[in-house]
């Protein structure tokens, strides 16, 4: 197959986007076939394997500055495009490369198929912009409808997709994680002493320090734990965001910044947590859960979202209600001091992620590529 993949945010931008859509130029590469990378901010590194890596330039959203609002697509992309003679688009994101994704393959009686990645609205009314979610439902219902199949990374999101008025083909395409990368072989206990001499127990987040990760449930929740448990207990907040210096500022009692990590560190920072500690509800998939999960961490996470297609009570960790950060202090409570629970479930999150493999995963997709392809190809005789 040539496939053309148009995307708003890509490596080597660090979000679950961007790595995910990197894993699938990757694995469609390696299978044999030819990819045509649009986006911005596109390191030529990160374009590896691709026949056509074409990069449009862009200014930073204001509350997401990681994904700039690129320009639509140019003159020179179209004239690539044309000779690259895709046979699909995948449009992957909702902003102004997807749009063009669409356009082109519209013009050009291309299949288009496109992802749905972001629970958008969810993210604007963390900002402030609630009243706005029915109109950016209207905007998103518009942009997929021109797909012939949308993919979403969750059985939640594909149920509120359709709760929206999708009314077109929904697939899942759920996630994999590299279990080898992600191991519970990179512990160091010397990162946890680093962290605060003579620690007993390591509360982990990984993600977007920002409010759409409901990140105040967990920093409202953590100093409960340090009332039941001490101060052997601390909290490692991995990751970046528009409320670092907010966290700077306040100086928390036993919460440590670790800022962004990638590469080993971020494995070393995973395995090297007890308990994964996660509030988002927001998430229509959660790619750092499967991470910790692969770690051998359990999580407590909030009933609600992506989440609960990979935080399986019993199996690999806690839901608890969205939003309470009771619940939530209670939860890590009761895993951080029963340590034959806390580790049975690290190995069934093990277990869980063990099952996930990219490849899997990746040629389920590949195959929903090609059964649109088989339909459309009679329209061409």
């Amino acid at each position: 197959m040539r496939i053309a993949l148009f995307t708003d945010t890509y490596l080597p931008t660090v979000n679950g986007v961007a790595r995910t859509l990197g894993h699938l130029v990757s694995h469609a590469c390696h299978r044999g076939h030819e990819v045509a990378l649009v986006s911005p901010k596109l390191a030529p590194e990160a374009a590896e394997g691709t026949v056509v890596h074409h990069q449009l330039r862009g200014v930073p959203l204001p509350m997401y500055p990681e994904i700039p609002l690129a320009r639509p697509l140019d003159l020179e992309g179209w004239r690539r495009l044309d000779a690259f003679r895709p046979e699909l688009v995948h449009s992957a994101t909702e902003f102004t490369v997807g749009w063009s994704g669409r356009f082109w393959a519209s013009r050009r009686g291309v299949p288009l198929v496109s992802s749905f990645h972001t629970d958008w609205p969810a993210y604007m009314a963390g900002y402030g912009f609630g009243g706005m979610e029915t109109a950016a439902w209207r905007l998103l219902q518009a942009f997929h409808s021109g797909a012939r199949i949308t993919f979403c990374p969750s059985t939640a999101t594909l149920e509120q997709l359709r709760s929206w008025g999708f009314r077109h083909d929904l697939r899942i395409w759920g996630r994999g994680v590299d279990t080898d990368f992600f191991s519970p072989e990179h512990r160091r206990e010397e990162l946890r002493e680093a962290l605060a001499p003579g620690v007993e127990k390591v509360v982990l987040y990984v993600g977007r320090l920002a409010p759409e990760k409901r990140l105040d449930v967990l920093l409202e929740a953590f100093p409960r734990v340090r009332e039941a448990l001490g101060s052997k207990v601390v909290l490692a907040l991995v990751g970046d965001g528009p409320w670092m210096s907010r966290l700077k500022e306040r100086e928390m009692e036993g919460i440590h910044l670790l800022g962004y990590r990638t590469g080993l560190p971020l494995a070393e920072a995973y395995a090297s947590g007890d308990l994964f500690a996660f509030p988002s509800d927001t998430e229509t998939f959660g790619n750092v859960v499967t991470e910790a999960l692969a770690s051998g961490l359990p999580v407590v996470a909030p009933r609600k979202g992506g989440v609960v297609d990979s935080v399986l009570p019993g199996r690999t960790g806690v839901l608890v209600p969205p939003r309470d950060p009771r619940a939530f202090a209670d939860a890590m409570i009761s895993l951080l001091t029963h340590e034959d629970a806390r580790r049975s479930l690290g190995r069934g999150a093990r277990a869980h992620a063990l099952a996930r493999s990219w490849a899997t995963i990746l040629d389920g997709l590949l195959e929903g590529y090609e059964e649109v392809l088989d339909r459309h190809r009679p329209s061409l005789v």
